[in-house]
């Protein structure tokens, strides 16, 4: 009784920790699939999983560095070029407000 009521707790914990699903496997797999036996289709199944997850980690952090170095060289681009335009125009600007005020200076010496 006590055997029966240990596997009853062994097996109710394992289902806890395991679930079983259905796949569809393509009709080219099938042979190979129906050679392995059941614990080689586990281990095979759960491989597979790991090495997506692995390979999905690896992806995501190899896509935030590319957009990390996309980022950088926009921002380095806009501050190289952006510098030295906003420093072109504040000169044109002071420029013209310089000529400007000179027309206006020999304008009004001419009136007086």
């Amino acid at each position: 009784m006590v055997k029966n009521q240990e596997n009853l707790n062994i097996t109710d914990s394992e289902t806890q920790r395991a679930k079983k699903f259905v796949f569809q496997v393509y009709s080219d797999n099938i042979d190979f699939v129906e050679s392995l036996s059941y614990q080689e289709k586990n281990d095979l199944v759960n491989q597979l999983l790991n090495d997506y997850q692995v390979s999905s980690v690896i992806n995501h952090k190899f896509n935030k560095s590319v957009n990390l170095a996309k980022k950088s060289v926009i921002i380095f681009l806009a501050v190289v070029l952006g510098i030295p335009l906003i420093l072109y125009l504040a000169s044109i600007s002071l420029h013209f407000t310089k000529s400007s005020y000179s027309e206006m200076q020999t304008n009004f010496e001419k009136l007086f």
